[in-house]
């Protein structure tokens, strides 16, 4: 059972390591083995040469056996680099002919004509002894046996050099295998990356099908999924885009011709009673009609949308055309609303419905948390730390406590205790049009305790360009 979270990178470097790394040793004590049996192979001749040097100078005159061997041919055999080496003529009795007293006899296979070739300890050593039955012209006693013995150094040095070049080479290209696999896993994963990056920077209105022609061909069915999946999101966002409009619609047309009836009934001859309970009427179906509007804006706002044209617009003169059509609401809370244009020209790319959407829900959520006798100050200026032309709406109403500042623009949410109407859809709705148009949205206070900034930071046309 594979583990949970395993990295496919990892899984597949092992899958391809491992093998690669236990192959490069199997075939490092392979290469190994053989050598050092060659490298054996081709001492063990050179010894055998040895022994037949010796067994060449053997004379006998019928009734002994001596080695005619003068002392500097000795030197010469017995001069071999690192190694020690031993030499020795005896009888198959044992007694000793020629040569050093040190190696010991009888021997295995003493019948055997062929050479024989063993491992020995001598004086704590470990030597390679080489025998040789040789049989003496005119000597009736019978053969006699050359043995010829060398310490291990030179083979062991050879060993080890052997090793060395084998193991360096082998490190090597486990290594730069190691960089190559990787590098291939990489590069194959490479796909995978670009598809994550690529759903990464969308927005979650944006569900518009992935390119499926550059795509390798195991990504393609995977691509083809999240298409699908796309479809049916997308269907379903049209859907609820489409019962919201239609249900803002509908209530159009019955709460316009129940504020008719009201409005009628009020006409009537006056009882005090029944105005009281047409006025509470009238008020609830002015906060059913915001709702619908409300509910309708907040369908054309969906930045999937992106309200058909866009084009360049200046700020101010929308926000100063929306502030001016909010100083009578503002009057009659004696609330002092003013407008602080930019000094340049505010243009941006957009769309005029939006914005103006947008400019009004601000005004008109601050006049409503805002007490009377309040201030709200709209302004517009750039933002040169940023780049940005900034549209803000300040007011000195109770503010909105840090924690509720992210929540604010959730659809439908109010924050807790506050008294005045309304639907809880404002800022959602500024929102979304403030993500369509690729704006940012803030809030601050003028204090920790009272006053609310909220900030929507467009980007200028040379950055909507770019």
């Amino acid at each position: 059972m594979r583990k949970q979270n395993e990295s496919i990178r990892k899984h597949l470097l092992a899958s391809l390591l491992l093998p690669l790394s236990l192959l490069c040793l199997i075939t490092t004590a392979a290469a190994y083995f053989f050598a050092s049996g060659f490298a054996n192979a081709a001492y063990d001749r050179e010894l055998l040469n040895s022994a037949d040097s010796v067994a060449a100078r053997l004379r006998s005159d019928g009734k002994k056996v001596w080695l005619d061997m003068p002392p500097a041919a000795i030197a010469v055999l017995r001069h071999n680099g690192r190694e020690k080496l031993y030499y020795q003529v005896i009888k198959t009795d044992g007694t000793r002919i020629a040569g050093d007293t040190i190696l010991q006899g009888p021997f295995p296979k003493l019948n055997s004509d062929l050479p024989l070739l063993r491992n020995d300890m001598l004086n704590r050593r470990e030597v390679r002894i080489a025998r040789l039955k040789v049989g003496v012209p005119a000597y009736s006693a019978g053969p006699v046996f050359v043995q010829v013995a060398e310490t291990l150094e030179k083979r062991q040095f050879l060993t080890g050099q052997i090793l060395l070049s084998i193991l360096v080479p082998q490190i090597l290209l486990i290594m730069f295998g190691s960089v190559a696999v990787s590098l291939g896993v990489s590069r194959g994963l490479r796909p995978l990356r670009v598809l994550k990056d690529g759903l990464s920077v969308r927005s979650q209105f944006d569900l518009s099908p992935l390119s499926e022609e550059n795509e390798p061909t195991e990504l393609q069915p995977l691509v083809k999924a999240i298409n699908d999946l796309l479809i049916r999101l997308r269907m379903d966002l049209e859907f609820q885009q489409r019962f919201v409009a239609n249900a803002a619609h509908q209530f159009r047309t019955p709460l316009a011709g129940l504020k008719t009836y009201i409005y009628a009934a009020k006409r009537l001859p006056s009882n005090e009673r029944m105005n009281n309970l047409l006025d509470q009427i009238e008020s609830g179906t002015d906060r059913m009609s915001r709702l619908s509007n409300q509910l309708l804006a907040l369908a054309k706002a969906d930045p999937a949308n992106k309200f058909g044209t866009y084009d360049s617009v200046d700020l101010n003169l929308i926000v100063s055309d929306v502030t001016a059509g909010f100083v009578e609401k503002a009057l009659d809370k004696e609330i002092e609303l003013s407008f602080e244009g930019s000094d340049t020209p505010a243009v941006i790319r957009g769309n005029a419905t939006g914005l103006t959407e947008l400019t009004a829900n601000l005004i008109e959520n601050a006049i409503l948390y805002t007490q009377f006798g309040g201030q709200i100050v709209v302004r517009l200026f750039y933002e040169n730390n940023e780049g940005c032309i900034a549209l803000s709406v300040q007011d000195n109403g109770p503010g909105i406590p840090q924690p509720e500042r992210e929540r604010v623009f959730e659809r439908f949410y109010r924050v807790l205790g506050t008294e005045a109407p309304g639907s809880g859809l404002g800022l959602a709705i500024v929102k979304e049009i403030a993500t369509a148009h690729e704006a940012k949205v803030s809030i601050a206070s003028l204090d920790p305790e009272s006053g609310t900034t909220v900030k929507v930071s467009f980007p200028t046309l040379s950055k909507t360009a770019s």
